[in-house]
This record gives structure tokens, C-alpha cells and sequence, in this order.
């Protein structure tokens, strides 16, 4: 499994699939602050009702955090601000602050068992993933 060269990993259905089973939510009707190829920074406008966020992983130029931690905070930013909720798919990176902070808010997650193979890639993902439930 060679690393990705790519920061943009596409959503695999199983992933949606999940979501409608665990939390009878359709992700694909909720809003994408971070879509591929998007003509918006996800991080300076505000979010709607319900949000399904797949962030990039790397970093801006000159910026100390990474983009997911970036979204990660913006996420627990909407729903403490405007009670706007998200479902989130991350890596497993458990020695990270953004991961303790979501575990510090006690929000629900959904491990996967296995490693994902994202819609573009020809690989499984390098690391394991899990979904976090922001409301």
C-alpha cells in the first residue's frame, strides 16, 4: 500500500452506506464544506444544519496546523455557535490534539474494522479510519 500522492481522498459509498445504517442519516444530502475541486474555502463560510466532512489532510503554507485539525476545530466551532452538527471521516491518528478534543466532548464514534479504499485511489488507505458524530 503506497502512500497517497494526493490530498484529496473521495468519500468510498461503503462510507455513506454507514452512515444511513448507524445513524438513519443521509450523508449525501448534507452539506460538504470541503468537496473536491471546490470553488469555497469550507473554513470561512458558515456550515448548514447537518454537514458530512471528509477534510483534507495537509497543511497551508506558513499555517502550523494541518487542514483536518483546521476543520475538526471549525466543526466543534459550528455546533457550539450555531448548533449546526457534522459527521466526520478521519484518520486514526490518535496522538493527535484534535483527536483528544473529540474525545474530550465525549462525541460518538464509529470505528471501522477495516482500511478503507477511498474512490480514487488504487490502494487501501494507509491507516485505519473512523467517523465522529459532532452533536
Amino acid at each position: 500500500m503506497p502512500p497517497s500522492k494526493s490530498d484529496t481522498h473521495l468519500t468510498p459509498d461503503e462510507v455513506h452506506e454507514v452512515i444511513l445504517s448507524v445513524w438513519e442519516l443521509d450523508s449525501r444530502k448534507m452539506f460538504d464544506p470541503c468537496p473536491a475541486n471546490a470553488d469555497f474555502d469550507g473554513l470561512k463560510i458558515g456550515w448548514e444544519d447537518w454537514n458530512y466532512v471528509n477534510p483534507p489532510y495537509g497543511k497551508i503554507k506558513g499555517e502550523r496546523k494541518t487542514l483536518l485539525s483546521q476543520f475538526v476545530t471549525k466543526a466543534i466551532h459550528e455546533l457550539e455557535t450555531f448548533n449546526h452538527k457534522s459527521i466526520m471521516l478521519l484518520p486514526s491518528k490518535t496522538d493527535q490534539d484534535w483527536y483528544h478534543e473529540l474525545v474530550r466532548h465525549g462525541y460518538g464514534i464509529y470505528w471501522f474494522d477495516h482500511r478503507l479504499r477511498f474512490k480514487n485511489n488504487k490502494w487501501s488507505a494507509t491507516q485505519p479510519h473512523f467517523m465522529v458524530m459532532i452533536k
